[in-house]
């Protein structure tokens, strides 16, 4: 059977021809992971632009991991030049204005940080439970769209930032957005410790759609004001199913001690470790950053020199596209192989 993914529409027209690129090397990754190789095919039926592929009768794993994916808009049957539409997997959890309100300058699509964040879940070897509630870590999480886009998905998600404002308007809005929606949820809050000395805050919420469901299935944010270097002491062990980050695109990024600015590759280079030794053998990490200053060979030997291991090829290479004028974004996907 053949079935059609409809993409969401977008504004720019530059940004959507490369919106229609990166949903094919995703929803690539995705079927691959779960179902095995799978050829993913752009047409255009009836006025419409489209990504097609040939499986079996959708089962309801399926339709959960269509209802997944970043940019689907509708999915069809196709029945010669007729398109049935296909009902999903139900909505994703807590609905798409957890990610979409709270606006800022600089804040990353929430339907490429959704791709992003797929990227990393079905190229680990934890693809099989997509379904399930897995722990996803975003190490520089910024003002969290990464972590509420894993939230809708199911995921319990971690997350560390340096910048107290930052750190201040994600936990205010998680509140916020909690209570206004009736949501049964709990704010825990602590100070972290390292060797000794004061390194930040924890907070950590839990929260679900009423009592029941907060009682049997709720999910867990976490999110540490801190130094992303410390990443392993404030979560300690192996921990995480994936990695899904969005660096700062500038050309440099603050230090621990507030003072300096390190460049890029500098930071990476340190901080990879520490990201390393919270992750399970078998997962993935998935990056986007600004190719114009940090090139993606670039990306991937820092990667493999932290021990992770890039991923190349196919679906894989070609992520680059562009954003503005002074940012070109790409991504790179890695694992941590079993030793």
């Amino acid at each position: 059977m053949t079935y059609a993914v409809l993409l969401w529409p977008h504004a720019n027209v530059r940004y959507f021809e490369s919106i229609k690129r990166l949903a094919a090397a995703e929803l690539r990754v995705m079927l691959r992971a779960a179902y095995g190789e799978t050829e993913v095919v752009p047409c255009r039926m009836g006025g419409l632009e489209l990504l097609t592929f040939c499986a079996d009768e959708p089962d309801e794993r399926m339709r959960r991991l269509l209802a997944m994916m970043s940019s689907a808009y509708a999915v069809f049957e196709v029945r010669g030049e007729a398109l049935v539409p296909l009902m999903s997997g139900g909505a994703l959890r807590f609905g798409g204005d957890l990610s979409g309100l709270l606006k800022y300058k600089g804040k990353t699509n929430e339907m490429f940080t959704g791709m992003l964040l797929n990227l990393a879940v079905f190229s680990s070897d934890f693809a099989q439970k997509f379904d399930r509630p897995l722990c996803v870590l975003d190490p520089m999480c910024g003002r969290g769209t990464t972590l509420f886009e894993g939230l809708r998905r199911n995921y319990d998600m971690c997350g560390v930032e340096i910048d107290k404002t930052d750190v201040g308007e994600l936990t205010r809005f998680v509140k916020k957005y909690a209570e206004y929606n009736r949501l049964k949820h709990k704010m825990e809050s602590s100070s972290m410790t390292v060797d000794g000395r004061n390194a930040g805050a924890k907070t950590k919420f839990t929260i679900a759609e009423n009592n029941a469901a907060f009682r049997q299935d709720p999910r867990v944010l976490t999110v540490t004001l801190g130094d992303t270097l410390l990443t392993d002491r404030f979560y300690k062990g192996r921990q995480f199913h994936a990695l899904a980050c969005d660096l700062p695109y500038g050309v440099q990024h603050e230090s621990r001690d507030g003072q300096s600015r390190v460049s890029l590759d500098k930071l990476m280079a340190r901080a990879l470790p520490a990201w390393k030794k919270t992750l399970f053998p078998g997962a993935a990490v998935a990056l986007s950053f600004n190719a114009n200053t940090l090139p993606l060979a670039e990306a991937r030997a820092m990667l493999a020199r932290a021990g992770l291991t890039p991923l190349t090829g196919g679906p894989y290479d070609g992520l680059s596209h562009w954003v503005e004028q002074a940012i070109t974004r790409d991504v790179v996907v890695a694992r941590f192989e079993q030793a």
